[in-house]
């Protein structure tokens, strides 16, 4: 008898009609069915990578968002820039305390010539 009740409700669930799954779309727009991992942009729009990170869309200024990887990319770029001004920056200094350390060279022997009342004084001012 169990079994006779259990075929009826299954032969009754077979007969319902299934009921598809409804959506609905804004006015003035189309529906569509996408594979999987398929991207829709509208013209004004980025896509991203549905992995991507973005940021707020009220975070950035009216050209809008930035991925993560981007920025990461720009701050990358940036760090190099500084660590090569850095460089450049230490090598400037040493030049100018070169440039320093002859200019006074060149005024101790300016001096000095310019002191010696004979060649032999003028040339001890040679090192």
């Amino acid at each position: 008898m169990v079994k006779v009740a259990a075929s009826a409700c299954l032969l009754m669930l077979a007969a319902l009609p299934a009921k598809a799954q409804s959506f609905s779309c804004r006015g003035g727009t189309q529906p569509a069915c996408l594979d999987y991992g398929a991207k829709v942009c509208s013209p004004f729009a980025k896509c991203v990578d549905q992995n991507a990170v973005v940021f707020d869309r009220f975070t950035c200024d009216y050209k809008g968002f930035v991925c993560k990887s981007t920025l990461d990319d720009v701050a990358g770029k940036y760090d190099s820039v500084v660590t090569k001004f850095n460089a450049l920056l230490d090598e400037n200094n040493q030049l100018v305390d070169k440039y320093n350390a002859l200019l006074r060279v060149s005024r101790d022997l300016d001096s000095c010539v310019g002191n010696a009342s004979n060649i032999d004084e003028a040339k001890r001012c040679l090192p």
